[in-house]
């Protein structure tokens, strides 16, 4: 008998335990959010509301997070878990991008009609994004896996993407027009992914519109005066309705660095010409970028220094562009704006940006390192108002010059 009770004891030692899946199951993400500190709050492009959690679901719902660089997101997300004999609780956790994981957690399952659901309440992640550096996922996945031992076992599960923005500081402070739009963190983060210092981050994002295509994170185009007499002159409705004026684009080019936290001032200038008084009564208060086509002199006697006549009846303007009822100077194609190769061409005034001693004209895609250097490159003529329905152009640029106002956007 002895011996018999040593051999069972043996045995036992020898008989290791044994999990077994004995049942049939399917379980998928259904939603998943994102959170935690770092969190940036992205703005939808067409109302300025922000995003709000969740930010991926089964049914087609993708919404982008956005991240400071050097935080830990926090990912929660709910499963269903479809089984006729289910346990009751599994382990969960997720294998993600460049390493980023959520570590298991142990959950239960509720019943829900004909299947069970889970929750992986929101957890840190198991690093950071990498601290002082833009990125851009696009996408970024979490490989879902589950255990029923106890993270002996992992199963792969279900797999989720999301488009994730990291930028390189903390972005500074909203203002009325400056905000944390999709658009701006879509071209930020794509076009400065990898860059640590401000000059490499203004660089790159400058670059987005030497192409003079300027596209919103959906793929459409943001169109530099698509109608001849566009109203717009703020960041959010450039956005929103794709059309608008200078003013626009220079706000989103410094809209794109400061969202990397990248710190400029005096950087906003408002360039007019110089109130110089015409011979011909009145001043100089009007230029034209190029192309124009200048045709007979038909007031060289009245106003010699400023030969060329336009009249017209009412509005000069149209959406499609200027009727004038007769015409010395008429419109050309000229130098491209942005998704546009004809833009209005005749202003008072014109805004760009000025960063580190270099101005920056993001409507047309040029820089600038004088303010000299505008009107001999891109001005075909200056002009005046002698009447309700006149004005007057020269091409002598040696009639007067720019002056700028810069304050800080």
């Amino acid at each position: 008998m002895k011996k018999l009770l040593l051999l069972f004891l043996s045995i036992l030692l020898y008989v290791e335990p044994i999990w077994a899946q004995d049942f049939q199951y399917s379980i998928s993400a259904s939603q998943v959010q994102f959170s935690g500190t770092g969190y940036i709050n992205i703005r939808q492009d067409s109302l300025a509301t922000i995003y709000t959690a969740p930010h991926w679901n089964a049914t087609g719902l993708r919404l982008p997070a956005g991240f400071v660089s050097g935080s830990i997101m926090k990912v929660g997300a709910n499963f269903t878990f479809n089984c006729s004999q289910a346990p009751d609780s599994l382990s969960i956790r997720a294998l993600g991008s460049d390493s980023i994981n959520l570590p298991m957690q142990t959950v239960h399952l509720v019943p829900s009609s004909s299947s069970f659901t889970c929750t992986y309440k929101d957890t840190l992640a198991t690093k950071s994004f990498i601290a002082g550096t833009v990125n851009y996922y696009a996408p970024f996945n979490f490989y879902w896996q589950i255990s029923f031992d106890h993270g002996v076992t992992w199963i792969n599960a279900d797999t989720t993407d999301h488009k994730i923005y990291v930028t390189r500081s903390a972005p500074m402070v909203e203002t009325a027009n400056f905000k944390y739009f999709h658009t701006v963190l879509e071209l930020s983060c794509k076009d400065a992914k990898g860059e640590t210092t401000d000059t490499g981050i203004i660089s790159k994002c400058w670059n987005e519109f030497l192409d003079h295509v300027v596209l919103n994170y959906k793929g459409d185009s943001l169109f530099y005066y698509k109608t001849f007499n566009s109203p717009y002159v703020t960041l959010p409705n450039l956005l929103r309705y794709r059309n608008a004026e200078c003013y626009t684009f220079a706000q989103l080019f410094l809209a794109l660095i400061k969202i990397q936290g990248v710190v400029r001032t005096n950087n906003y200038v408002y360039i007019t010409p110089n109130p110089v008084a015409s011979p011909c009564g009145g001043t100089i208060n009007r230029f034209l970028v190029k192309n124009w086509n200048f045709g007979v002199k038909s007031d060289s006697v009245a106003c010699p220094s400023f030969p060329y006549k336009n009249t017209y009846s009412g509005s000069y303007i149209t959406p499609s562009g200027y009727v004038f009822t007769t015409a010395d100077a008429t419109d050309q194609v000229g130098i491209n704006g942005q998704c546009n190769n004809n833009p209005s061409s005749f202003f008072n005034n014109h805004q760009i940006t000025k960063i580190d001693g270099v101005y920056y004209d993001a409507c047309y895609g040029v820089t600038f390192k004088l303010l000299t250097d505008i009107k001999t490159t891109a001005f075909d003529g200056w002009g005046i108002q002698l009447s309700a329905n006149t004005y007057n152009f020269t091409t002598d640029m040696s009639k007067d010059d720019l002056q700028e106002s810069i304050t800080t956007w």
